[in-house]
């Protein structure tokens, strides 16, 4: 699995997380880590990162 893989799946579990027991800031600081990831791996500014990751995630 690719590094940028590891990073939408963490994510998709950080959401999950967040609908599950609600908003916490340690979840927003692992969301931004790996929304990093995913940006300095593909190029993408922030918004489509973000957008990447959250179709990669609903398939």
């Amino acid at each position: 699995m690719s590094e940028i893989e590891q990073a939408v799946n963490h994510i998709a579990n950080i959401v999950g997380t967040i609908k599950r027991f609600g908003y916490t800031v340690a979840l927003e600081q692992q969301f931004e880590s790996h929304l990093n990831t995913i940006m300095s791996h593909t190029g993408l500014c922030k918004d489509k990162a973000t957008d990447y990751a959250i179709e990669v995630v609903g398939r």
